[in-house]
């Protein structure tokens, strides 16, 4: 059984996504490569719902050669056996659990799943946002046809359940050029989160991104948003102010929206946002409703 990545309740479904936009490019095509998604998750009650949606993202995903590791933080155990329970249930060989003990760092949670991948490439797979089916597809033929060492989505949705709103929000003229919390890279190209000091917490994904681009090869796969919805949920690691920023700052504008509303609601076909209109913002206005 399959899960479809819907917001409010993971709902089991037999249905298999059949519903590419353009071709993809085969396993066979790619390399044979595996890609290691690697995923943080926090074993508390409520964020469970969010891990059964990131995981459901991930198990529907086209590409076939490739693995979840979920490092699950050791400074809290209350929902810890409902976690271990449920990812025990899915009885898939492909998701492997690392427990390291005590609390730690982001950064130090994220070089432990780094060591723990077994795969050609990385990527980060946050544990409260969702992906469209094609996302590991796409980003990983992107980065092999432009021979990068690491590439970024520069476009992605912003999604606000609380108002029900969607932002299509274009990263490239901040810092990284594109979200860091995309990030694809090789393994073969070193990584070292910081462990200490302030970006240890918050932000050392960015500073990934910022060494990796300046070795150069560092490629952004633009123009496909809807193949990451970044979920502002309002428990994030960033206060509710600075998402509120983001999609003020870096949003497309209504008249974009509109010119490309046919191709935004194909590619946004597979998520289902639960009851009641969504609203596609933009910069300045609402643009269309879901």
């Amino acid at each position: 059984m399959n899960e479809t990545c819907v917001f409010g309740k993971v709902h089991r479904s037999s249905a298999r996504y059949t519903g590419r936009m353009l071709p993809v490019a085969s396993d066979t095509q790619l390399g044979g490569g595996m890609v290691s998604c690697l995923m943080l998750t926090l074993s508390v009650p409520e964020r469970l719902d969010f891990v059964r949606r990131s995981i459901a993202a991930y198990c529907r995903q086209t590409l076939l050669r490739k693995e979840l590791v979920v490092v699950v933080d050791g400074g809290v155990t209350s929902g810890r056996d409902a976690l271990l329970d449920y990812i025990g249930s899915l009885n898939r060989s492909d998701i492997r659990i690392v427990a390291p003990a005590g609390p730690l760092s982001l950064g130090q949670l994220r070089n432990i799943s780094v060591a723990a991948a077994r795969g050609d490439f990385l990527r980060q797979w946050d544990d409260d946002d969702c992906s469209h089916p094609e996302r590991l597809a796409r980003q990983l033929t992107h980065m092999l046809e432009g021979n990068h060492e690491a590439v970024l989505l520069q476009d992605v949705v912003q999604y606000f359940p609380q108002t029900r709103s969607l932002y299509c929000v274009n990263w490239r003229a901040t810092e990284a050029g594109g979200h860091p919390g995309t990030l694809m890279v090789r393994r073969s190209v070193p990584i070292d989160y910081p462990t200490a000091g302030s970006e240890a917490q918050l932000g050392e994904d960015l500073r990934i991104a910022l060494a990796l681009k300046q070795r150069g090869r560092f490629g952004y796969l633009a123009r496909m948003p809807y193949l990451f919805v970044y979920v502002s949920h309002g428990h994030n690691s960033w206060h509710e102010g600075h998402h509120r920023m983001l999609a003020s700052t870096l949003s497309i504008s209504q008249g974009l929206l509109r010119r490309r509303e046919a191709e935004i609601r194909a590619g946004l076909k597979f998520f289902d946002f639960g009851p009641g209109a969504v609203g596609v913002q933009g910069s300045n206005g609402l643009a269309f409703r879901l």
